[in-house]
């Protein structure tokens, strides 16, 4: 949909308001977004992998060369690099994205519910709730 022009269009204290929900919906999708790399990261690098076995009576096995190169901490990043779930990663922050949208929609829609009596509202509402856009 194009977006309508509308001229002297004055938003009510609850539609501004509705403004500032949606704004802060962008701010929560940012906030979730760096959650989502931070854990990811911290599930890499940050030691939840199995640093070996330290305590169980196999210190002969830990010594040797090959147990030392596998238990590195180069070694096992580079495991935890590969198998680390990066689908499940991306679909997670690609839903972000959804979950905002269908937020903003319902925003909307009750928006232009609220202001039928002001055509101009209501307009500006319907249009946001149809993701209208400039071409």
């Amino acid at each position: 949909m194009k977006c309508p022009t509308i001229v002297d269009l004055q938003l009510s204290q609850n539609s501004l308001d509705a403004i500032e929900q949606i704004a802060e919906l962008s701010d929560l999708e940012k906030l979730g977004r760096t959650a989502l790399l931070i854990g990811q990261l911290w599930s890499i690098f940050g030691g939840t992998a199995n640093k070996g076995v330290s305590g169980s009576g196999l210190q002969q096995y830990q010594n040797s060369l090959p147990f030392k190169v596998a238990a590195s901490d180069s070694a096992q990043s580079g495991y935890a690099i590969y198998s680390t779930n990066w689908d499940m990663f991306f679909k997670t922050n690609s839903a972000l994205s959804a979950i905002k949208l269908r937020q903003i929609e319902k925003i909307a829609y009750q928006q232009a519910n609220l202001h039928v009596t002001r055509p101009k509202e209501y307009q500006f509402w319907r249009a946001v709730y149809l993701g209208c856009n400039y071409d």
